[in-house]
C-alpha cells in the first residue's frame, strides 16, 4: 500500500505543474474581454479541453478538467473509495435540485443543465433512485432526507431544504472517513465541518436573522458551546491557521458583513492542511491536495472570466483570486 501511495503522489505532483500558473494568471488579467481573453485562455492548461467543447465553451472546459481529475484519482488512489468525501458534495447538490424538481413534477431532462457530473454517482442514475424511492440503497439515510426535502419544497420552505442536505452531506462524509480510518481524510472532513460551523455562525451574526440560523453540524473538533456568540466564532476561526492567516478576511467581514473573503481563505486553509500533510509520501494528502489545486485553478479561471466580462478592474479581480500554491 505504501509503495502505491508513492506512485500516486509522484503522479499528481507532476500533473500539478501543468495547472494554472502565475504567468498564466497575469496574462489573463491584462487580456481584453472577447477574442484576446479567449486567446489567452487557449495558452493555459485549458487549451485541449476548450477544443473538445461545443463552440469553445469555457465553463464546459473547466467542468471537464474537474471531472477528469476525479476519474484520474479514482484510478490511481490505493483506496479510492475514501476519496468519495471529495465527490459526495456534488451528489448532495444534485439531490437538492432533484427535490425541487420532484415537487414541481419535472423530469430529469428539465433539470439536467443544473446538475453536476462531479459526484460519486451518474446524475441520471441518481435521479432514478430518487424517483423510485431507493436512494438509501446507495447511502444510508439518503432516501429519508430526500423525502423530507421534497416535503419542504412542496410547502415552499426552500430555506429548510439547504439545512436538510447540509446535514446529510456532513453525516455522509463523516461516515465515509470513519469507515476507511485514514488519518488525513478524517482530519480533512473535521476541518470542513469546523469551517462550515464557524462561517454559519458569522453569517447569522452579520445578518441578525433567526431564519438564517443553521443547524450545528456534528463531527468537527469545535464544540457548539464554543461558538455561541460572534466573538467566540472569531476566536475559533483564528485557531485554524492563526490570527494573521485570517486577518484581512476578517477585516473585510467586519466592515461589510460579507463572508466572501472568509470563504476564499477557508479554501486556502484546506489547501494548507493538505500541503502540510503531503510531506508524508505515504499519506492520502497528496491526492486530496491535487484535487483542491485543480479546483482552485478552475475557480481562478472563473473569477477572471466573469470579472473581465462584467467590466471589473484588474485590481478588483485580483483581490478575489485564490492564489495559495499556484505554480510560479
Amino acid at each position: 500500500m505504501q509503495t502505491q501511495y508513492i506512485y500516486s503522489a509522484s503522479r499528481v505532483n507532476t500533473l500539478v505543474q501543468y495547472l494554472l500558473t502565475m504567468t498564466d494568471i497575469n496574462r489573463l488579467l491584462v487580456a481584453a474581454p472577447g477574442d484576446d481573453l479567449e486567446s489567452a485562455l487557449k495558452e493555459t492548461y485549458l487549451a485541449p479541453y476548450v477544443l473538445q467543447t461545443t463552440n469553445g465553451d469555457i465553463a464546459e472546459a473547466i467542468e471537464t478538467t474537474l471531472i477528469e481529475a476525479k476519474v484520474l484519482l479514482r484510478q490511481i488512489a490505493p483506496q479510492s473509495e475514501m476519496l468519495r468525501v471529495l465527490w459526495v458534495q456534488f451528489d448532495i447538490h444534485n439531490l437538492r435540485v432533484f427535490s425541487k424538481a420532484v415537487a414541481l413534477k419535472k423530469g430529469f431532462a428539465d433539470i439536467e443543465a443544473f446538475v453536476s457530473a462531479r459526484g460519486i454517482y451518474e446524475p441520471s442514475e441518481l435521479f432514478e433512485y430518487a424517483e423510485q424511492g431507493t436512494l438509501s440503497a446507495l447511502q444510508s439515510g439518503w432516501q429519508e432526507a430526500f423525502d423530507v426535502a421534497v416535503r419542504y419544497a412542496t410547502a415552499g420552505e426552500i430555506n429548510r431544504i439547504d439545512a436538510e442536505f447540509d446535514q446529510l452531506f456532513f453525516g455522509t462524509a463523516s461516515r465515509i472517513a470513519n469507515a476507511h480510518k485514514d488519518r488525513f481524510i478524517q482530519s480533512y472532513v473535521k476541518a470542513v465541518i469546523d469551517l462550515y460551523n464557524i462561517k454559519a455562525r458569522l453569517r447569522v451574526s452579520a445578518h441578525d436573522q433567526i431564519a438564517l440560523t443553521p443547524e450545528f453540524a456534528a463531527g468537527g473538533t469545535i464544540a457548539i458551546e464554543r461558538m455561541d456568540t460572534k466573538e467566540a466564532a472569531l476566536q475559533a476561526i483564528e485557531q485554524l491557521g492563526g490570527a494573521v492567516f485570517w486577518k484581512t478576511a476578517l477585516a473585510q467581514f467586519a466592515s461589510t458583513g460579507n463572508t466572501t473573503h472568509i470563504d476564499a481563505r477557508a479554501d486556502e486553509y484546506l489547501l494548507q492542511l493538505a500541503k502540510d500533510a503531503s510531506a508524508d509520501m505515504f499519506s492520502s494528502a497528496s491526492l486530496v491536495l491535487y484535487y483542491l489545486q485543480t479546483r482552485q485553478a478552475a475557480a481562478n479561471v472563473r473569477t477572471i472570466v466573469v470579472g473581465k466580462n462584467s467590466g471589473m478592474s484588474e485590481a478588483a479581480i485580483r483581490s478575489n483570486l485564490r492564489l495559495a500554491y499556484v505554480n510560479n
